[in-house]
C-alpha cells in the first residue's frame, strides 16, 4: 500500500490529446509550418514544449519561444478545454483521497494551466499538491517538478530532498549510493511514495528519487517506452492502479448480488439465444408450409428429399437473427478501452498477430478431429455423426459462409462477447474460462462436440482477455470451421489428413503457434 501519490496530468489524469495537438499545429501554422495530422502531433503530450519544438522540429531557441508564445495564444482560451477526464478518474481520485492517500499533481504544464483543468473537473479538492512548470519556461524538467511537489508535500525545503539517482545498470543503487538512499528515506517515506505517469519523463524522474511508479499505457507513450524507461508497473486500466495502490482488488457493486441473480444474469443470453432461434425456425417453417400447400406446391418432393440442406439454410438465417440483437446487447455491454490509445495499439497488436492466431485455430482443430477419429470417439457417438450428416448436407460454398463466417459470429457474440463478459464481473479468469468453455461445449449437444468445444472454448476465452476483442475470437473460430470443414468434405483432403503422422504434425505445429502467442502476450 502508498500512502502518498503522485500524479502527472496530461495522458495520465486526462486525455489532452485534441487541446494540446491543435495548439501546437496552430503554432506551427502561425511560423508556415503546416502539419494536418494531429496523430503527428502526439509526441508533443508530455514532454516540456521546449524541448518538443527543438528535438522534434529542429527548431533553436529564438523559434522555440515563438512556438511556445503561438501555442499558448490558443491553447491558454481554447485549447485547455479541449480536453477530457478519463472515464473512471474521478471515482478513483475519490476513493483514494477517502482512504487517506495523500494525492500530489507534478506536471510539466505551467501551474496556471494545471490548477485551472483541475477545477474544470471538480477534482481539484482531492489534491494535497500541485507542482507544474512556471510561465517563463525556466523550471520544466520532471525531476525538478517533482522535487517540488515532495517538498510541498512533506514540508521539507527543496535542497534536502536528496538526489539518488542509481547509475546500476539493473536500476538498483550501487554502494557509493547507499548512504544517500539511507539518508534520503530519513528524510522521505520513499517506500510508501509511488508515481504515476504515461511517458518516460515521469518514470525517469520516479528512479531519480527511488520512488515505484506505474506507467499508464493509456497515454501517449510510444510502444515500449515505460517498459524501456524501467516502470515498476504498467497497466491500461484504472482498476490495476487502484490495486496497486491500495494493496486490494476494487470493491465491485456485483458482489452484493446473490448466486442466484448472478447465475441468471450470466445465463440469460443462452436463454434468448434458444428461445430467439426457436421461433425464428418456428416462424420459417410455417412460411415454408404455407408456400407448400399454395403456390409452391410442386416443389414440395424438392424439399422434402433436401430436408437436411434446408435445416441448415433456416438454422444459418436464425443465427443471423440472433447476431444482430446480441450485436446491439454485447455493444451496449462491453467494458469499452479507457483512451483511443489502447484501441489502436490492441487493433494493431492484433493485426500483428493474425497470422498467429489463424494458424492456432487450424491446426488445433485439425489435430483434435484427426486425434478423435483416431481414437473412434466420433464413431462411437450417434448424436454427432447425425448432427455431422446435416452440417455436411449444403454446396461447399454455403458450407463455408455459414461454418465459416456466421456460426463463428453468432456463437462468439453469445458464448465469450455476452455469457463470458457477464461472468467475468463476478468471478476471477481461472474459474470463469473452464466454466465457460463447459457451457459452451455442452450447449452442442454431444460428447464428442462437448469435448472438442470445450478444450477450444478454453482458448478463445484466453484470446477474448488477451486481445479484448471478439475480432480475435472470430478470426480463431472461423480459421478452426474452415480447417475442419474442407477437411470433412473434400474426399481428397479427407484421405491425406487421417494419418498418424498429420496427427503428429497438426499437433506440434498447434503447440508451437501457441507458445509463440504466449510469448507475444508475456513480451506485451
Amino acid at each position: 500500500m502508498y500512502q502518498y501519490v503522485l500524479f502527472d496530468l496530461d495522458g495520465t489524469l486526462t486525455d489532452p490529446k485534441e487541446g494540446i495537438c491543435k495548439s501546437v499545429q496552430y503554432a506551427l501554422h502561425e511560423m508556415k509550418i503546416e502539419e494536418p495530422d494531429l496523430d503527428k502531433l502526439e509526441c508533443f503530450i508530455g514532454p516540456p514544449l521546449r524541448n518538443s519544438f527543438h528535438d522534434f522540429y529542429h527548431m533553436n531557441d529564438e523559434q522555440c519561444e515563438l512556438g511556445i508564445k503561438k501555442y499558448r495564444e490558443r491553447y491558454a482560451s481554447i485549447g485547455i478545454f479541449e480536453n477530457e477526464l478519463y472515464p473512471g478518474m474521478k471515482e478513483l481520485l475519490k476513493t483514494l483521497h477517502d482512504r487517506g492517500v495523500h494525492l500530489a499533481v507534478a506536471s510539466s504544464k505551467p501551474k496556471l494551466f494545471v490548477e485551472r483543468i483541475l477545477k474544470h473537473f471538480e477534482i481539484e479538492q482531492y489534491f494535497e499538491v500541485v507542482a507544474g512548470s512556471d510561465m517563463s519556461e525556466k523550471k520544466v524538467e520532471k525531476i525538478d517538478i517533482m522535487r517540488e511537489a515532495l517538498s510541498l508535500l512533506f514540508h521539507v525545503p527543496e535542497e534536502k530532498i536528496p538526489q539518488i539517482t542509481s547509475s546500476a545498470s539493473d536500476g538498483t543503487p550501487d554502494l557509493k549510493h547507499e548512504e544517500v538512499l539511507n539518508k534520503a528515506k530519513r528524510i522521505i517515506p520513499i517506500d510508501q511514495i509511488l508515481m504515476v505517469g504515461d511517458r518516460k519523463f515521469d518514470i525517469e524522474g520516479a528512479k531519480h528519487f527511488f520512488l515505484d511508479s506505474i506507467g499508464v499505457s493509456y497515454g501517449y507513450a510510444a510502444e515500449g517506452e515505460l517498459k524501456e524507461a524501467g516502470a515498476t508497473y504498467i497497466t491500461d486500466n484504472l482498476d490495476d492502479v487502484y490495486e496497486i495502490i491500495l494493496g486490494e482488488k476494487p470493491a465491485m457493486q456485483t458482489n452484493a448480488v446473490g448466486t442466484f441473480k448472478k447465475s441468471f444474469h450470466i445465463l440469460m443470453p443462452l436463454v434468448y439465444n434458444f428461445a430467439l432461434t426457436y421461433a425464428v425456425l418456428f416462424i420459417l417453417q410455417i412460411l415454408l408450409d404455407t408456400a407448400l400447400n399454395g403456390a409452391f406446391r410442386s416443389y414440395a418432393g424438392w424439399f422434402l428429399t433436401h430436408s437436411s440442406r434446408v435445416a441448415v439454410y433456416f438454422d444459418a438465417f436464425a443465427t443471423l437473427v440472433c447476431a444482430v440483437v446480441f450485436l446491439v446487447l454485447y455493444q451496449k455491454e462491453k467494458k469499452k478501452p479507457i483512451s483511443l490509445v489502447v484501441k489502436r495499439r490492441r487493433d494493431k497488436r492484433l493485426l500483428r498477430d493474425v497470422v498467429w492466431i489463424a494458424g492456432l485455430g487450424v491446426t488445433l482443430a485439425l489435430f483434435l478431429n484427426l486425434l478423435f477419429s483416431y481414437f473412434q470417439i466420433m464413431t462411437s457417438s450417434q448424436a454427432y455423426k447425425e448432427v455431422a450428416g446435416v452440417q455436411y448436407s449444403v454446396a461447399i460454398g454455403w458450407g463455408l459462409l455459414i461454418y465459416g463466417l456466421i456460426k463463428p459470429v453468432g456463437e462468439e457474440l453469445v458464448f465469450r462477447g455476452l455469457i463470458y463478459g457477464r461472468m467475468r464481473l463476478y468471478y476471477p479468469m481461472m474459474f470463469c474460462i473452464p466454466i465457460s468453455a463447459l457451457i459452451f461445449g455442452a450447449y452442442h449437444g454431444n460428447f464428442v462436440q462437448l469435448l472438442y468445444g470445450f478444450i477450444m472454448g478454453c482458448l478463445l476465452a484466453w484470446l477474448f482477455e488477451t486481445y479484448r476483442s471478439l475480432k480475435a475470437n472470430i478470426l480463431f473460430h472461423s480459421a478452426a470451421n474452415i480447417a475442419v470443414y474442407l477437411v470433412s468434405v473434400i474426399p481428397e483432403l479427407n484421405q491425406a489428413m487421417f494419418h498418424v503422422t498429420s496427427v503428429v504434425g497438426c499437433g506440434v505445429f498447434a503447440a508451437v503457434f501457441g507458445l509463440v502467442l504466449i510469448k507475444k502476450d508475456k513480451a506485451g
